[in-house]
């Protein structure tokens, strides 16, 4: 009995186990693997019955390294796992490793939407496989200050004028172009140039290009270096050959690519104004004044535009305030006027020991509760014994000459608290119910 309910388990787990989707990952290479040459990483998900939405593959980072994921659509497939048919989605991210070292993946999780029960969508979440690769830089190579694998590399220069009727004071423009197969531009170090006394050197900033398949794979990588020249006198001038070493992937060698030697004559020119600055220099010199121009009008229309919206916020809101005036005018005199306000500055008097003014309040405050009756027979019909009692000691006080002892208004305070709570919050209460239409007549 125990084995056969092991055997159902096993069964059912594996059973499920087949219903799952499944991660492959690998590198392409995964070994002998230099700094700066492109590793794959394939990612293949696989699921059974189809897949109900494209899956989610992330972008991630690697330290020391540059990861890319090319622009195109996944490729489909199918492959079979056990006894079922699974149809799978495979992603392809390309690494380059910036310098020697291990190198691990991350943690990466997919989210892959699929017809586990078809035609109902599951959403499953996948961890890719752990994987990792050594990039290593060859031994004739450790001793460079960079290190470029690639399988060609070519460098070229392009002069702006020719080189043989030169004089003092003219400005040659000096392109030179690198271009390296299946590599990044960005990973083509720059160039230094160098020139003797009497030429000055003017660098440019490079310009970097990457020409890439329609998969995403680099055809080529780019970078276009340019230096105007300025002849300060005449002279015979010889410029350094450029050189520039790379690893031959092909041949697992150390190369050179490199430009020879550049020399020309610089005749004399009866033109030239002595010290002439570089044309260089007199473009940065008569762009700094409109720069400046440029910079202060921007302010003064920043400034100018804050100004007119801060007069535009500042009438906006006093119009809004004109507008709402009546209103607040007419909510606070409906608040004065309100039955809990006479009744408030009863109560204020009353504990004040002011008679006078208590007495005033009183004949309000009963007015406001009983509209069209005479303060007599308000006290006479409504007000407790108590209360009543408290009131006549109120106008005793006020009217009577013999009674030269000091009202004091605590008592009639409770009673008229009192009074209020019991004869007045239910009046109010029956007033409202009273004001509603039935809604089951």
């Amino acid at each position: 009995m125990r084995r056969l309910l092991l055997a159902i388990i096993l069964f059912t787990s594996l059973h499920v186990l087949a219903q799952s989707p499944v991660v492959r990952a690998h590198f392409e290479p995964s070994q002998n693997i230099m700094v700066g040459q492109p590793v794959k990483l394939i990612v293949s998900v696989f699921v059974p019955n189809y897949f109900t939405g494209s899956p989610d593959f992330p972008e991630f980072e690697m330290e020391n390294a540059v990861v890319v994921m090319p622009q195109d659509r996944p490729e489909n497939s199918n492959t079979q796992i056990g006894d079922a048919k699974y149809f799978g989605i495979t992603q392809t991210y390309v690494i380059y490793p910036q310098q020697a070292g291990d190198f691990r993946l991350p943690t990466i999780k997919l989210s892959v939407p699929y017809a586990q029960t078809p035609p109902k969508t599951t959403m499953a979440q996948v961890v890719v496989p752990t994987l990792s690769f050594h990039a290593d830089v060859p031994a004739a190579a450790r001793g460079l200050a960079y290190f470029l694998p690639t399988t060609q590399l070519t460098i070229t220069e392009k002069w702006s004028r020719s080189l043989k009727k030169i004089q003092a004071g003219d400005t040659i423009e000096r392109t030179v172009t690198i271009t390296a197969s299946k590599m990044q531009a960005m990973l083509i170090p720059p160039l230094q140039f160098a020139a003797p006394d009497g030429l000055r050197i003017y660098s440019s900033e490079p310009a970097v290009r990457d020409q890439k398949t329609p998969r995403g794979d680099f055809v080529y990588g780019q970078r276009i270096e340019t230096a105007k020249y300025y002849v300060e006198k005449p002279g015979a001038y010889t410029l350094p050959a450029i050189e520039l070493q790379w690893w031959n992937l092909n041949t697992h060698r150390l190369a050179t690519a490199s430009l020879p030697p550049t020399s020309f004559q610089a005749a004399t020119n009866p033109g030239l104004v002595a010290e002439l600055p570089p044309p260089q220099r007199n473009e940065q010199t008569e762009q700094a004044p409109k720069r400046k121009a440029s910079i202060h009008w921007r302010r003064i229309a920043v400034i100018t535009l804050q100004g007119i919206l801060c007069v535009a916020i500042i009438y906006f809101v006093y119009l809004t305030v004109q507008a709402l005036r009546p209103r607040v005018v007419a909510l606070r005199k409906k608040q004065q006027e309100s039955e809990t306000a006479y009744f408030h500055r009863l109560i204020h008097a009353a504990k004040k020991d002011d008679a006078p003014i208590t007495y005033n309040c009183l004949l309000q405050w009963f007015a406001r509760l009983y509209p069209g009756q005479s303060f007599s027979d308000v006290v006479t019909l409504h007000a407790s014994p108590d209360l009543q009692t408290q009131i006549f000691g109120l106008t005793r006080s006020l009217y009577a000459q013999a009674d030269s002892q000091r009202w004091r208004g605590q008592t009639l305070v409770k009673e008229l608290q009192h009074f209020r709570a019991t004869a007045v919050a239910p009046k109010t209460r029956s007033k409202t119910h009273g004001s509603l239409v039935g809604l089951n007549p």
